[in-house]
This record gives structure tokens, sequence and C-alpha cells, in this order.
């Protein structure tokens, strides 16, 4: 490992949809609902259910070992602001994600980029001459040009509709600590 990474606070790209939020009927639509107090939103359902327990517990333990700063590459960044998904996070036990949030804290995204684009763009733009151990956290859908890409070594990706579990807790686990100095 180049020791440039050594003393560097590693990053994962985090997507939202079939990594944290595996449920087929509560989404963006419902969480900008409660976020505004809109009525015909239960938000308590919302901020209970969206998104998955066990994934945010093991996204939980992934911060607790390593403390990364997070860059959110979703759809959902289209959808909502910077200060509603931190809201958001905020409601639903993800504080730490919402308070570790990258300066650059998303991808640069539009309707037609995908996955690959999206995260090398934010790596060219952000860590070319100061390279940072990172993992990418997305779904066998949305990262499928991921998969056999320069980038396939530092991404896990979770089964649509499953999350984040603890398989995939242990895949990013090994990616971070083979770019980190051993501690011991």
């Amino acid at each position: 490992m180049p020791s440039s990474l050594a003393h560097q606070q590693p990053v994962v790209f985090l997507d939202i949809d079939d990594v944290l939020c595996v449920h087929r009927t509560l989404n963006t639509r419902e969480v900008l609902a409660a976020l505004a107090g809109d009525e015909t939103a239960d938000a308590n359902q919302v901020w209970q259910q969206i998104f998955h327990v066990a994934a945010v517990e093991n996204l939980r333990q992934l911060h607790t070992e390593f403390e990364p700063a997070y860059v959110i590459s979703s759809s959902w960044t289209l959808e909502l602001t910077k200060a509603q998904l931190c809201g958001t996070f905020k409601k639903t036990g993800l504080g730490f994600v919402a308070d570790g949030l990258h300066e650059h804290w998303c991808t640069p995204r539009d309707d037609e980029s995908y996955r690959l684009v999206e995260i090398d763009a934010w790596l060219d733009t952000h860590t070319l001459l100061k390279p940072v151990p990172f993992v990418v956290l997305d779904d066998v859908v949305s990262g499928l040009s991921l998969s056999y890409s320069h980038l396939e070594a530092n991404t896990v990706l979770c089964e649509a509709g499953a999350g984040f579990l603890l398989v995939q807790l242990r895949q990013a686990q090994a990616i971070l600590r083979s770019q980190l100095p051993k501690l011991r």
C-alpha cells in the first residue's frame, strides 16, 4: 500500500436503495412528505421502516471501526437536498453518516449517468493528487457498471431487496483493511 494512504480518512461511497432502503413501498416520496409534515405520510412509520435495521447496524459497525467520510452515490441525491438527506439520516439512526459526510458529499449525477462514471468523476476531481482508501457500497442493479471494472476490487454489492448484510460488512471491512496500515 502506498504510504500516502496510511494516514488518510477512508471514504465510503454509499448507495441508498437496496443497500439501506429495501422497503418496496417506502421511498424518497414518503421521505419528502414526512420531512414536510405532510399528513398523508405516517412520519413515524417512515422513520422506523425506511431503512433496514440490520443494514443500519452493519453500517454502524463499519463506521465504528474505520470512521470514514461518506459520499452519497444514489438517485436520492436527485430528489433530496443535503439538508433533507441529513435530516433523514438523523431520524433513522444514521446520524453518524450525516455528521460524517465528506465536504464534497455526493457524486456528480444526472438522469443519464451510471455509477462507475459518477464515482470515477468524484475520485478524479477529489483524490487524483492525494489518493484515499475507499469502498463502494452499492447494489447489484445500480452498481452493475462496477462489476468487472477497475473499481470492482473496492466494491461491495448488495442483493436487491436484501441490503447491507453481515456478509457485505465483512467484505467492506476486508477492502478497507487491505488499504490501511496494520495497527498491531
